[in-house]
């Protein structure tokens, strides 16, 4: 890794149990509700979506629009923090999840989905003195700038199926792969190759797994050398190759 603060480490040394948007099949996605179930059901950590305000504030939401988890009208980004919170009360601000996950020991994993919450993210990590955090994104621009301008906690790049990680992590300039393969069959980690960890490791990338709902294909990546395994049911990873 090519960044001051580490990524974070389980002591057992098992890939971290990473819930995506929260405990999102048991609660609604992205929301304080979420992040809490998912501490209580053996997450590690929370992957969060964060998007801007009019006023620059980082927002936690995957959609730019309201309408889908909030039946409101209006986009992110054309209004102000005052106005969205009015309209979806139950949205989180960025800082509130970081107080949440200090207070229950969880770590954050930061995609970035519009253009300059980069630098919004890691100054409001920083500021807040939190560490054990990565940020990420399928935008390769946004990583890159981030990377460029030294940003201290680890990048990862979100790779789509059928694009070559190596490639988007020299554009970006990224310390970990994120392969976002969860569409790639019944047997989805047969597409994570001992040829590609061996390239991993020789490039010195970390490798974090697509969202994972199927136990038989848990009980496989979980014995996987890579840093987390992202899933709606983080309690399934938790729990993932011990006996039933």
């Amino acid at each position: 890794m090519r960044n001051s603060i580490p990524w974070p480490h389980r002591a057992d040394h098992r890939p971290l149990a990473i819930a995506h948007r929260g405990a999102s099949a048991h609660a609604p996605e992205n929301t304080l509700a979420a992040f809490r179930l998912a501490a209580e059901l053996g997450a590690d950590m929370w992957e969060i979506d964060v998007q801007l305000t009019a006023d620059a504030v980082a927002v936690i939401s995957h959609d730019a629009g309201l309408a889908r988890m909030f039946g409101a009208e209006g986009e992110i980004a054309d209004l102000a923090f005052a106005e969205l919170r009015a309209r979806a009360p139950a949205l989180p601000s960025l800082a509130e999840v970081i107080d949440l996950a200090a207070a229950l020991d969880q770590a954050l994993y930061v995609e970035l989905k519009a253009d300059g919450s980069g630098p919004v993210a890691s100054r409001l990590l920083s500021e807040k003195g939190f560490r054990r955090a990565g940020l990420g994104s399928f935008k390769v621009d946004e990583v890159a700038r981030l990377a460029a301008a030294g940003c201290p906690y680890p990048l990862a790049v979100l790779v789509p199926l059928g694009a070559d990680p190596f490639a988007l992590s020299e554009r970006s300039g990224a310390d970990i792969i994120h392969l976002c393969w969860e569409r790639g069959g019944e047997r989805p980690q047969d597409l994570v190759t001992d040829d590609l960890l061996a390239e991993a490791r020789r490039r010195k990338l970390g490798v974090v797994l697509w969202h994972e709902e199927r136990k038989t294909v848990l009980d496989d990546l979980i014995r996987l050398p890579v840093l987390g395994i992202c899933s709606n049911t983080p309690e399934l990873v938790a729990d993932a190759g011990r006996p039933m």
